[in-house]
């Protein structure tokens, strides 16, 4: 399964996509994709060092348009039948404790360099290109909001996972990936992070009323909180434990019914 993590900025993509990662990792073999042109903590929550990022692989973002697909693709460790996730560039990948690899697409580094059209361009063209092995899964921890969604990156994966935290602004914008999940037949999921109980009841009254669903909850968790201060490894217990859960729910881990 190709999966993107979406929602607004501080919505707890980036945690979600880490703590989803390394549940999966007990069961497949897991390539996260760090699409966000901005955040550059990923990596230390993952407790890896940063990749050299595809994008400067490549020469530098505006490499990217001018060399066109086939030879991005052929770069990028084409096999003849797409990209695998063991024959991505060495130096552009890096591999957690658990077994997670991540790899990142680009980021924004100085003043006035431009947009980060290269990247949504970039990660388009490398999820429509990987060809998976079974058990296999990916996860793009994507940009905030949805350009991405206007960019189309969305058509190459198969399935979206609406983080959501306790706004209105977040079930709107989760609304509008449910319905672009439904016009392309895609799997999509919400999940509610940052949750306390008395937020969970007021949440799921609002989500029924703009037609949502929950499909898992993740309760705020001290540890996630003081190791997001911090800038190291991520600590989560309680959080853990709800991805998990959620994962079993929805059917991505055993002991789903």
């Amino acid at each position: 399964m190709k999966m993107m993590v979406c929602g607004k900025g501080g919505s707890g993509k980036s945690v979600v996509s880490v703590l989803m990662a390394r549940a999966l990792a007990k069961e497949y073999r897991v390539l996260l994709i760090d699409s966000d042109e901005s955040n550059i903590l990923l990596p230390k929550l993952l407790g890896v060092e940063p990749p050299k990022p595809l994008a400067e692989y490549l020469g530098d973002k505006k490499s990217v348009f001018r060399r066109g697909e086939a030879d991005v693709i052929k770069a990028l460790g084409e096999t003849g039948e797409g990209v695998k996730l063991g024959g991505l560039p060495p130096e552009c990948v890096s591999t957690s404790s658990e077994g997670v690899k991540l790899v990142t697409v680009g980021k924004v580094r100085s003043f006035g360099e431009g947009c980060a059209c290269p990247f949504n361009y970039l990660t388009k063209l490398l999820l429509r290109n990987l060809v998976l092995d079974e058990k296999e899964v990916i996860l793009v921890d994507t940009d905030a909001g949805i350009e991405h969604l206007g960019r189309g990156v969305e058509e190459e994966c198969d399935a979206i996972l609406a983080v959501a935290d306790p706004t209105a602004e977040a079930l709107v914008l989760a609304r509008s990936l449910k319905e672009f999940s439904q016009s392309h037949s895609k799997r999509f999921w919400l999940v509610l992070n940052k949750a306390t109980p008395k937020v969970v009841e007021q949440v799921e009254k609002r989500t029924r009323e703009v037609g949502l669903e929950i499909d898992g909850v993740i309760g705020f968790d001290e540890e996630v909180f003081e190791s997001c201060l911090e800038g190291g490894a991520l600590r989560a217990g309680r959080a853990a434990r709800d991805v998990e859960a959620m994962l079993k729910k929805i059917g991505l881990l055993e002991g789903s019914k």
